[in-house]
């Protein structure tokens, strides 16, 4: 009778661990796919601010001339020559 008992218990801690071990394991690889999704996404991201950079580092290193100063007034600082005429227009495109 108590070998029995000492068996059903030893079954029930081995059925107990197993479970454990598989809701473990299923557990993990829905962890591993979110991260997977996650380093896929910052990859992207990785690649859009390199090509950021690039861009801003060819913009850095291109010469002062009257031209650039022209180019910089007009996207920063919303200058134009004198002489321009500005038309807007308010239908969408």
């Amino acid at each position: 009778m108590a070998r029995q008992r000492a068996n059903i218990i030893v079954r029930l801690a081995v059925l107990c661990v197993a479970v454990f071990l598989v809701f473990s394991a299923v557990n993990m690889q829905f962890r591993l796919g979110e991260l997977r999704e996650s380093k896929a996404q910052l990859e992207e991201e990785i690649a859009v601010l390199e090509d950021r950079l690039i861009y801003m580092q060819l913009r850095l290193d291109e010469p002062v001339t009257d031209e650039y100063i022209r180019r910089i007034a007009r996207e920063k600082l919303n200058y134009r020559d004198p002489d321009e005429i500005l038309f807007y227009n308010d239908l969408a495109d």
